[in-house]
């Protein structure tokens, strides 16, 4: 019976698209409303966990000012290593020098446990051991695009690549840290986004400015060398990798460490991350919960309103029904059926809604760690409640439809 009085409601739907459509409009976009944050949400947090390495959500960058009063040493960046050793999972030193002698103009001086400390991996070839950094051993290990530039399609392995400290010998080539056009920045940013441009005139407009030795650290086109080549060299960044989940407290923590110390400290992190993991998302979240409430009541409220004006239209087919034997509760029935029926076609149309809006947002957003995905769960459970809403709902034009009398309202047929 119920099976049949959902087809017939369906079939009525079907029957006045147009009609349908505007009685629908509230619980239609209070079911996209509801869908689009965890599509949004849920999809980043899975891309930022799992490819936290190649995103950078993992990363964390300090540095200060150039003329800041107290410098980084190598052995600051031990004690470092050492007193964090329970959140961190890599941390390096790092100097970044121009040399206008070789084809390869940017150097990064770096410890012997760089590599993972700044996202790389080696394509070919090795890294540097403790011995040779500390016997100052003339090696190198080109990035990617620093050994297209020095040695275009050969292969660099055992060949010298001149510097302005005389021959260094190359002992490996990382792979590339992303596909062309998907290198991100510092911030997390896609370098080559459609929305760059703006960006960069919004972060100027504040007064942030673009450092061009940070944007080397993720440029691939520079070479590594041991920092002990340098005399007197002291490590101007300190990247740090960590869980993304524990970045921001990492962040804090060195902040107030730094400053508490006498350094002038500025620390860089992907810009996704105070959004997933900060208290900012939460209200954001119950902010969206009670606007979709409003609209699912609402929707439920012109469904409702719709069905009772419906028992006023159909009270000679509900008088004809109880003259054929259908009981009071039987009219009831059929109406809260059918409430509810209309309120679950809202909120299934509602579920690819959200599903467009999230896919739009992530279209727009320069940031390379949001993404959207489908929120089977949560789409199932909003789907529920709002078919559970609408049978509640039902339950007023049921009510009225009970009460029509058949005697009366055939009389004069």
């Amino acid at each position: 019976m119920i099976l049949r009085i959902i087809l017939v409601a369906l079939r009525n739907l079907i029957r006045q698209p147009f009609r349908t459509f505007l009685i629908l409009q509230g619980v239609v976009w209070g079911t996209a409303l509801g869908v689009f944050p965890p599509a949004v949400i849920n999809g980043s947090m899975k891309l930022v966990e799992t490819e936290a390495g190649r995103l950078g959500t993992d990363r964390l960058v300090v540095t200060q000012d150039a003329e800041a009063d107290r410098e980084f040493d190598w052995e600051f960046v031990d004690r470092l290593r050492r007193e964090h050793a329970a959140t961190l999972r890599h941390l390096t030193g790092m100097t970044v020098t121009s040399d206008e002698v070789s084809a390869v103009q940017r150097f990064i001086s770096v410890e012997a446990n760089a590599l993972p400390a700044r996202g790389l991996r080696l394509a070919r070839g090795r890294f540097f051991t403790e011995a040779e950094v500390r016997d100052a051993k003339p090696l190198c290990v080109l990035e990617s695009g620093a050994a297209r530039i020095a040695f275009d399609d050969a292969d660099p392995i055992g060949r010298q690549l001149a510097w302005s400290g005389g021959a260094l010998e190359v002992i490996g080539v990382t792979a590339s840290r992303a596909a062309d056009g998907e290198v991100l920045d510092e911030f997390g940013y896609h370098k080559q986004h459609p929305m760059r441009k703006l960006l960069e005139e919004m972060k100027q407009y504040v007064g942030v400015f673009d450092d061009p030795d940070l944007a080397e650290l993720t440029g691939d086109n520079s070479a590594m060398i041991p920092h002990t080549l340098i005399a007197d060299s002291r490590p101007h960044w300190i990247e740090a990798r960590a869980d993304p989940r524990d970045v921001l407290r990492l962040k804090n923590e060195l902040q107030q460490e730094l400053s508490a110390a006498g350094y002038e400290p500025q620390l860089y992190a992907n810009a996704i991350l105070p959004v997933l993991y900060g208290e900012t998302i939460k209200t954001a979240i119950e902010l969206n919960h009670a606007v979709f409430v409003l609209c699912i009541i609402v929707g439920t409220a012109v469904v409702c309103s719709i069905m009772i004006l419906s028992v006023v239209e159909r009270q000679r087919e509900i008088a004809i029904r109880r003259v054929e034997g259908a009981r009071r509760w039987h009219i009831a029935l059929q109406f809260i059926v059918e409430t509810g029926t209309l309120c679950a076609v809202g909120a299934v149309a509602g579920v690819p809604l959200g599903l467009v809006l999230a896919a739009i947002r992530c279209a727009l957003e320069p940031l390379g760690s949001v993404t959207w995905t489908v929120p089977g769960t949560e789409s199932c459970i909003i789907v529920g409640i709002v078919t559970a809403i609408g049978l509640v709902g039902g339950l007023l034009p049921a009510w009225r439809a009970m009460r029509v009398d058949p005697v009366e309202m055939l009389r004069y047929e």
